[in-house]
């Protein structure tokens, strides 16, 4: 703390009040981590807690089943049986249709993130919507995913091969930013002075000749 400002302190005081308060933050330090230590402990105790009553449940379904064999009741514990069988694997399936779910989203996000980057911020939003309707993620054995990209009737398995396909798509080129044309040389003509002055000037006339625009 800089208590160089506060004039009357003599070195004394200040090296007094610097110990003081190097102690409170030492404590309210000390306090943060007891209590990020505690709650982290009770997220143990909570999960611990659930995995034990999911365990007893399970039990006493076995202890169920092994008493309806025991007095000859095979159909109940058979029922019994099988529509445990039948919750376990649901709740399997749903777990694992939610960590797919994850993966296909991740990796759809990957993609998108990559067109999006060239597409003109003003067409963000609707490049999106497209994207969401026309891209697809498949996995094989193996786990490697597949991308599809559809468009104007075609199929695209690369970013690569979308984005040079969407330079002359009708509606994907007019979305996409204009080129840099920085640096393309000093003796271009008045027009084109003009047209450098405006960084849009090439997105506009794709707009206008695709129709969008006026």
């Amino acid at each position: 703390m800089d208590l160089s400002t506060i004039e009357g302190l003599t070195d004394e005081q200040k090296s007094l009040i610097n110990k003081v308060h190097d102690k409170d933050v030492e404590g309210l330090i000390n306090k943060r981590d007891e209590l990020l230590g505690k709650i982290s402990e009770s997220k143990a105790v909570v999960s611990e807690s659930e995995q034990k009553v999911e365990d007893a449940r399970k039990a006493a379904v076995k202890a169920d089943e092994a008493r309806l064999i025991a007095e000859g009741k095979f159909e109940e514990a058979q029922k019994l049986g099988e529509a445990e069988r039948s919750r376990l694997v649901a709740e399997a399936n749903s777990k694992a249709e939610i960590a797919n779910n994850l993966l296909k989203q991740r990796d759809l996000n990957d993609v998108h993130f990559d067109i999006l980057g060239k597409v003109h911020d003003n067409f963000t939003p609707a490049a999106k919507a497209m994207l969401n309707a026309d891209t697809d993620v498949s996995y094989s054995e193996d786990g490697k995913p597949t991308i599809s990209i559809r468009s104007g009737g075609k199929e695209f398995n690369t970013t690569e091969d979308f984005l040079k396909h969407a330079e002359t798509d009708p509606t994907w080129s007019a979305m996409l930013k204009a080129p840099d044309t920085k640096g393309s040389g000093a003796n271009n003509s008045q027009g084109g002075q003009a047209a450098s002055d405006d960084p849009d000037a090439a997105f506009k006339q794709r707009l206008r000749a695709s129709g969008l625009t006026s």
